[in-house]
């Protein structure tokens, strides 16, 4: 009989971690709390483990990782063992389990898919792998969600993720991959959200990130973002900021791509979020900090729900990784430079198939 390889989220729970990864584990406590999740599965870590062990591959990546040893020799290791993912052909019994999961997503239907990296590695107590593997937006039919997995696995071994490894001393047969499949969310505005101030530590506050349309321009450093800061307590708005966002990237309903259009001045420097958003988002924050006990990093979507309104939704949620290990936060003095914002911490490597510019 085969192994499993394809579970819901729901079934994804901490004992689970080494088989589903950080992010599969986050997305099935956010479901136990009857919280807002896209529908999706996660292909687990036993496929990319069978997979590479029926193609004999662990024995080529040992060979080449052993001559990564600086930056030059990482990114040549990188390009090679890329090659080897794209010229390995896909199980059967893997296509068949992802092809009856993903036609549940859309009832039988192709629908547009978020596949994500969910790395049984993430988020150690010694180090954070977040952000160093792929997210592929708007893939559509069975035969591209399988090959997109195949994609997730292969960032296993970017230059910076092979080097990162190399510093920490993990061996490749140590870490593995399972990915996350979910359906996109055609949203409206989406970003981030911190339930610590992200420069001072402060733990009365929540920091709020928001652009138009997908977060991708977010992740990537391309635009400026709205922020706001919410107090924890009451939920009030301590402070905003409203950037002039010139474009955003958008799900075109017509063909299931993720497209960039330009934002007219009015609309681009409109808010993302009105404020009865802001303060839900901020309350579900809260919400998910109490159930987890400690700071949680948040990304999130608004987008029209089942009656056509806007409707939060909740795409990942992990642990704080800076304040959550500091005792007290330090107060800030005059002429510091503040930490880099957590949300440079998060950036990903997001891919758009069949992202195309509309003017």
């Amino acid at each position: 009989m085969s192994r499993r390889y394809v579970l819901p989220l729901a079934d994804c729970a901490l004992e689970e971690a080494g088989r589903v990864g950080g992010k599969a584990v986050g997305l099935g406590r956010l479901l136990r709390q009857s919280l807002t999740v896209p529908p999706g599965f996660v292909v687990t870590a036993d496929a990319y483990r069978d997979w590479v062990a029926g193609r004999a591959l662990q024995q080529h990546l040992d060979r080449l990782l052993a001559g990564a040893a600086d930056a030059a020799s990482e990114r040549a290791v990188a390009a090679r063992i890329q090659a080897l993912f794209d010229d390995a052909e896909h199980a059967g019994d893997l296509v068949a389990e992802i092809g009856a999961a993903y036609a549940r997503l859309g009832e039988g239907a192709d629908v547009p898919a978020a596949v994500r990296s969910s790395a049984t590695a993430e988020d150690r107590r010694d180090a954070s792998f977040a952000g160093q593997q792929e997210t592929f937006l708007g893939v559509t039919g069975t035969a591209a969600v399988v090959r997109h997995v195949v994609r997730c696995w292969a960032s296993l071994f970017t230059p910076h993720a092979i080097g990162y490894r190399r510093r920490l001393g993990v061996p490749a047969d140590q870490v593995a991959m399972a990915v996350v499949v979910q359906r996109v969310v055609p949203a409206e505005a989406s970003g981030v959200m911190l339930t610590v101030d992200p420069v001072t530590g402060d733990p009365s506050q929540i920091d709020i990130e928001a652009t138009h349309g997908l977060g991708m321009p977010l992740m990537g450093g391309e635009i400026t973002p709205d922020r706001y800061s919410v107090d924890k307590v009451s939920l009030e708005i301590r402070s905003r900021a409203i950037a002039r966002q010139p474009f955003a990237d958008r799900l075109d309903p017509a063909t299931g791509a993720v497209v960039r259009v330009d934002l007219p001045g009015e609309e681009g420097g409109s808010p993302c979020l009105q404020e009865p958003e802001v303060a839900l988002i901020a309350e579900t924050g809260r919400l998910i900090e109490q159930a987890q006990g400690g700071p949680v990093d948040v990304e999130w979507a608004i987008g029209p729900g089942p009656a056509g309104s806007r409707q939060l939704s909740l795409l990942q949620a992990r642990p704080e990784t800076v304040w959550s290990r500091r005792r007290r936060a330090p107060v800030a003095q005059p002429g510091t430079t503040p930490l880099d914002r957590i949300v440079s911490m998060m950036l990903k490597g997001v891919r758009t198939p069949g992202t195309r510019s509309q003017t």
